[in-house]
């Protein structure tokens, strides 16, 4: 015996209505799409299998919904009476193929699935260009790598789903439940949600620009970022963190790492890659040469005297990696220096996010590869001689917006500097005003 359940896929809020075809204990269980909506998923009746409420929209909705479930039961029946057919051909394509001929839609090809599109997208990066201030650049691996990710989301998603996607059903509601998905099953954080719907956003204005039907409403979507709460040391915890005997290797060279990041301000992907053939001599003064590994910017880098000690220690050469997998070692330091700065006693109680929630921890809890380039731009933002462009020279960023994202704002620093300059000028004035009343008298 069939049985046939609705349901919306949403709590609350608008939602995709679903249909659940079972027929037997175990010989059919699928799910698909109705392709109807409804408004307001909480005036569904799970009791009835319909929308409650008494308004044009949802009594279009119900009687839609009645005339679908005749049309899936009478489907069934000739499959029943067939003698060249059985309950095995009735699967996902046979329940989609009725839907779809039940919304007067024909079957998607290929070409218009979201997927499909989104997964030619990420390939096509590798042969693709983008300009920026009037420079064509190649996508970085670290950029199709990325969006080679996105794609595998968002299968993930459509499989949970039980059905697929075209361009043109990418909409705010579509970009609701993707996050939920992201949220609840994937457990991805704030931050990375966002970037995947500016990800998502991206593929469907290339769409458009094909000339492929996407909705309007994809417009709607935006992109958004987690409250940015900046963890950096202070030049007085670095050399805490320095002057703290290691109880292993490892954490030594864990230590020295972290202390290149916080004095050179580079990205971990950068790091790692540093051999001595990067140090140079030039105009007498001894630099780090390279071209970043995300933006692809050529960088000089001068080397800090706390760097210069630990090249010394290392024969002139960077520490060792802890393996040749970059991801790897990735893992490892953002662990070990966890422990490095447990050790160099980096506890106070500070503001911060760990695994995705933000609360009051101890500070070493925070620390992360990241750490070091952030507390290059923080301490030095504001120090005399210091301008943001001279900062964002060695950083590599590309445009203040992003540099300020990196300092903390709230750093009580700034705010003690200026009023030692305010102190510097009252007694510049004091000493003003006792040389016209010496001249006076």
């Amino acid at each position: 015996m069939a049985t046939i359940n609705y349901y919306p896929n949403k709590g609350k809020g608008v939602s995709k209505i679903y249909v659940r075809l079972k027929i037997g204990r175990n010989k059919v269980d699928l799910r698909q799409s109705t392709m109807l909506t409804i408004e307001d998923a909480t005036l569904w009746k799970s009791e009835t299998q319909l929308a409650k409420g008494k308004t044009a929209n949802i009594k279009k909705l119900n009687q839609r919904l009645r005339k679908l479930r005749t049309v899936i039961e009478n489907e069934i029946y000739d499959v029943e009476k067939d003698g060249d057919r059985s309950f095995s051909d009735i699967d996902g394509k046979w329940l989609k193929k009725i839907i779809l001929k039940f919304n007067n839609e024909e079957p998607q090809s290929e070409d218009e699935g979201l997927v499909n599109f989104a997964d030619n997208f990420a390939k096509g990066l590798e042969n693709s260009t983008y300009k920026r201030n009037g420079v064509q650049y190649k996508y970085s691996q670290n950029t199709i790598n990325k969006y080679t990710n996105f794609v595998k989301q968002l299968k993930d998603f459509e499989n949970s789903q039980h059905g697929k996607f075209k361009c043109s059903d990418v909409d705010e509601s579509f970009a609701y439940s993707f996050l939920e998905h992201l949220g609840d099953v994937k457990g991805l954080s704030v931050n990375t949600k966002g970037r995947y719907v500016k990800r998502l956003k991206t593929i469907l204005k290339q769409a458009e620009v094909n000339g492929m039907k996407v909705n309007p409403k994809y417009n709607l979507i935006k992109g958004f970022e987690g409250e940015n709460i900046v963890t950096f040391l202070t030049f007085e915890e670095l050399e805490r963190v320095i002057e703290t005997p290691m109880p292993s290797e490892r954490m030594g060279i864990a230590r020295d790492w972290f202390i290149i990041a916080s004095y050179t301000a580079q990205r971990i992907s950068d790091l790692f890659r540093f051999t001595e053939k990067n140090i140079q001599t030039i105009e007498g003064g001894r630099y780090i040469v390279f071209k970043q590994f995300k933006t692809g910017a050529y960088v000089e880098v001068p080397i800090h005297y706390h760097v210069e000690n630990i090249l010394k220690k290392y024969q002139g050469k960077f520490p060792p990696r802890f393996t040749d997998n970059e991801q790897s070692n990735r893992s490892i330091l953002s662990q070990l220096i966890k422990d490095v700065c447990k050790e160099a006693n980096i506890n106070e109680i500070v503001r911060g996010r760990f695994n995705g929630k933000i609360d009051n921890y101890p500070k070493h809890k925070l620390i992360s590869n990241h750490t070091g380039r952030r507390s290059f731009c923080s301490n030095f933002y504001g120090q005399d001689g210091w301008t943001i462009p001279v900062i964002m020279n060695i950083s590599g960023h590309i445009n203040e917006s992003n540099f300020y994202k990196y300092i903390d704002k709230e750093d009580k620093t700034h705010s003690r500097n200026a009023r030692a300059l305010f102190d510097k000028m009252k007694v510049k004035s004091n000493e003003k005003q006792n040389q016209t009343l010496r001249k006076v008298n």
